[in-house]
């Protein structure tokens, strides 16, 4: 299984709302991983979301972002 893994919360976030499958939640000190498990489109989405680009539903960006700091806050 090839595997993403970033840094960037909101990033995971958008990740998550576009169907990517979350694997772990580690850390590196202070900072959360995230990783996802990889897809092949993975650099145009993120693309996507740093050229303000990528659309999700606002209510499924709040609930990824729920969700992942109950996460990195419970590991």
């Amino acid at each position: 299984m090839k595997s993403y893994e970033t840094t960037d919360f909101y990033l995971a976030c958008f990740l998550r709302c576009v169907g990517y499958e979350l694997v772990e939640v580690g850390r590196d000190g202070r900072r959360a991983i995230f990783v996802f498990r990889d897809r092949p489109k993975r650099r145009e989405e993120i693309l996507a979301f740093y050229n303000a680009e990528g659309t999700v539903s606002p209510l499924a960006f709040v609930g990824a972002i729920r969700d992942l700091k109950s996460l990195i806050h419970n590991t």
